[in-house]
């Protein structure tokens, strides 16, 4: 089936705006495409988001919509490709295993239980309707995320005799960890799902932000020195098994 009619069902922009979303089929499944004008950028780019499941066209305000949805009729081929390779989101179900600061997990829900899930061992322990258990479940593992992070948070800030104002934890799909000038760190709690070494790594390159906001030789220096081994380990493991902690609970 051809991209080309897509523009008919368009949402018309509104106010300058060109954007808009719909859904197009890739590879036996239903895949979103959104639309962005951009003031700065000079040409169309299209881009296969495997942690949002999503295909985001931008384009100059300058280029049509229609002209812009063209890419993904010429780019069909590459599409399906790369939505063929996105992995699967999964849901938060009774009797299902997830990976916890490197250990496997079992979700071990009664409904007699308390609705507030508590880590015990290898098990998950939650109670409540079966109706919104995986929000019940994404809210215990923020609660161990939040926890675990601030604590190594602040125990590699003390190290280097900087103050944390304050350290949260929230689910963000652009990056992993940030930090803001006034000393505020935010951490996606999906961190917690991930090997030990490469939570400890982000936590640190973090850290090195309060001591340098930039990217410069003597961050990378400090974020090593923090983390204390080399960091291309982890952050080869982020590359290439971010999109997959994004899907976990999407189901």
């Amino acid at each position: 089936m051809s991209f080309l009619g897509l523009f008919d069902r368009w949402p018309r922009p509104t106010g300058g705006d060109a954007g808009g979303r719909l859904s197009i089929e890739v590879a036996g499944r239903s895949v979103p495409v959104e639309l962005k004008s951009n003031a700065r950028a000079r040409r169309v780019t299209l881009r296969a988001d495997a942690a949002q499941a999503v295909i985001r066209i931008t384009h100059p305000p300058r280029t049509t919509a229609k002209r812009a949805l063209a890419l993904l009729e010429t780019h069909r081929d590459w599409i399906a490709a790369r939505v063929a390779a996105w992995p699967t989101a999964t849901r938060f179900e009774p009797g299902s295993t997830l990976s916890v600061e490197g250990r496997d997990i079992a979700i071990d829900w009664a409904p007699g239980r308390p609705r507030t899930g508590r880590l015990d061992g290898d098990r998950l322990t939650i109670g409540g309707p079966i109706e919104g258990l995986g929000g019940r479940v994404e809210r215990a593992l923020r609660a161990r995320a939040g926890a675990v992070l601030t604590a190594e948070t602040r125990e590699l800030a003390a190290r280097i005799d900087k103050p944390v104002a304050a350290v949260a934890v929230r689910d963000t799909a652009s990056r992993w960890g940030s930090c803001s000038s006034t000393g505020r760190i935010a951490y996606s709690w999906r961190l917690i799902l991930a090997p030990p070494e490469v939570r400890r790594y982000v936590v640190a390159h973090e850290v090195a932000h309060l001591a340098h906001m930039d990217h410069g030789p003597a961050f990378w220096t400090l974020a090593e020195a923090l983390y204390g081994h080399d960091v291309e380990g982890p952050r080869r493991w982020l590359r290439r098994h971010g999109a997959a902690l994004q899907r976990i609970g999407r189901g």
